[in-house]
């Protein structure tokens, strides 16, 4: 009966054993092969290329890219309501 026992005990906790073996989470960064730092691409010559120039609004001072500004007479507004009220005089804060 003792030999029994001891023999139950001793196949649980082998199965306990390999269960944990087999389930355990694996860490996935630990297998990843490694891979070589990125080669830099060709120095860039000359000075950077200007995208964008920054104008500022006659009718309320804010600066807006000339790409997106309202422009008239080559004047630049942040919209079309600036060029208005810049043509009637006033003047926004």
């Amino acid at each position: 009966m003792l030999r029994f026992a001891l023999l139950v005990i001793a196949v649980y906790l082998a199965l306990r054993l390999l269960r944990r073996m087999l389930l355990r989470p694996r860490d996935p960064g630990k297998f990843r092969p490694r891979q070589a730092p990125p080669r830099p691409g060709p120095a860039p010559s000359g000075p950077p290329k200007v995208i964008d120039e920054m104008k500022p609004c006659p009718a309320c001072g804010t600066f807006n890219p000339t790409r997106l500004a309202y422009e008239k007479k080559g004047l630049y507004f942040c919209e079309k309501r600036c060029h208005e009220a810049y043509i009637r005089g006033e003047k926004q804060a």
